[in-house]
């Protein structure tokens, strides 16, 4: 029976082709907005996802902040982070397996006539690879060794290598900065990360730079890594404890994670796409009131049909299920066609953001989210079937002999 109330309601869309698809284009613009929504903010998280997952989700970074503490609060003798503090760290937290200071400026790099401005410097030790996830071209990175004996040596990004030495290797020749010159020992890989990239970069032992160049024990921030098997979120609380014991209790310090940091923009994309999605949804309402308009039209022009139906024994549940049918079959068609059209868009504007190579090389990815489609589609058949209700009643209660009168 509902095959056949099936069949008979594409024969009506195919009968009146032109008032169906103005009848389903509320729920064809309903259900295609919703999806590339989704589309598009599942496509976000995608990116961040991917870009945290380059530095490494599970890195735990250790900030000095002391405008966290209560308002007449003192410092007492603590001016900030020190390298001395990473020590402090992996003496008194067991769930650290690595942990690297980090201090950072920026300076003019120059090699016999070349320079290059704004070269972003990085006082670190031998973990920072690690911890950062960063790979070579050529050359190695310093040890234990270099840190130790204060070595001026350094590691820089791909576009300093190309500036500074055109057509050859960096490797073993020499740059200076204003107060030091350094031997490039390595090359790293290019990384671009939310549209920042390394390739400026110059990565020197932590030593060097503060004894042999900027001065001080003084660090920007610390970060470092859970042990395996150890949860980000626990390691950071033992972290903030130890670090709240070091200061006598006072909240100077901020502990985060780039796990944490990634959740918060997923539920930030997650929670604009649900509102963004629940407005365009409302144009599915629209898309339903069209459909009871048109078919209580249906039922008008159908009154004799229905008529003869009845006197040839049809019941009133039959001629109900009928224009549920065709009402929710007009509905779940132009969720479809709104379906294919998201799709459509979505493609588009993968390849348009990987022309304009953003927010990365490879554009925004706008995987199409079966789940909230196939809900869309569903969503919208069960719309047309409420909204089609009424003219469904309307047609079932009609009196054969009234109805077989009717011109």
């Amino acid at each position: 029976m509902l095959l056949q109330s099936f069949l008979i309601a594409l024969t009506m869309l195919r009968q009146h082709k032109l008032r169906s698809f103005l009848t389903m284009l509320g729920v064809i613009i309903g259900v295609m907005s919703v999806t590339i929504i989704v589309m598009i903010s599942n496509g976000f998280q995608y990116f961040m996802t991917s870009q945290f997952k380059k530095i490494g989700a599970d890195t735990i970074i250790i900030a000095f902040d002391p405008g966290r503490r209560m308002r007449g609060t003192s410092l007492g003798s603590i001016e900030g982070l020190k390298t001395s503090d990473v020590k402090y760290l992996m003496d008194n937290v067991s769930d650290l397996d690595l942990a690297s200071p980090i201090t950072q400026s920026s300076d003019t790099a120059t090699a016999a006539d070349k320079e290059v401005t704004g070269a972003r410097i990085y006082g670190t030790d031998q973990n920072y690879p690690i911890l950062n996830s960063l790979e070579l071209n050529s050359g190695r990175f310093f040890d234990t060794s270099d840190v130790t004996m204060r070595s001026n040596v350094c590691v820089i990004g791909e576009e300093l290598e190309q500036r500074l030495f055109p057509g050859q290797s960096a490797i073993g020749k020499y740059i200076t900065f204003p107060g030091i010159t350094l031997e490039v020992i390595g090359v790293i890989k290019r990384q671009d990360i939310m549209g920042q990239s390394n390739s400026k970069d110059v990565m020197l032992p932590i030593t060097t730079i503060q004894d042999k160049w900027k001065g001080g024990e003084s660090i920007q921030y610390i970060t470092a890594r859970a042990k395996k098997g150890v949860q980000v979120k626990d390691a950071m609380e033992a972290v903030w404890q130890a670090m709240m014991r070091k200061s006598g209790n006072r909240p100077i310090y901020r502990v985060d994670s780039n796990e944490s940091i990634l959740n918060v923009f997923n539920t930030i994309f997650g929670v604009a796409g649900v509102a963004l999605s629940g407005i365009a949804a409302l144009s599915l309402l629209v898309g339903g009131i069209g459909i009871m308009n048109i078919m209580l039209v249906s039922v008008t022009e159908r009154t004799k049909e229905i008529g003869l139906r009845k006197a040839v024994g049809a019941k009133r549940g039959s001629i109900l299920t009928q224009f549920l049918v065709e009402a929710g079959t007009l509905s779940l068609v132009g969720g479809l066609i709104g379906m294919g059209i998201a799709w459509l868009l979505g493609n588009l504007v993968t390849l348009a953001t990987a022309a304009m190579k953003w927010p990365s090389p490879e554009g925004l990815p706008t995987p199409f989210p079966v789940t909230a489609a196939i809900g869309s589609a569903v969503f919208s058949a069960l719309i047309g079937m409420v909204f089609g209700l009424y003219p469904a009643i309307s047609a079932s209660r009609l009196d054969p002999i009234v109805a077989l009168r009717r011109e």
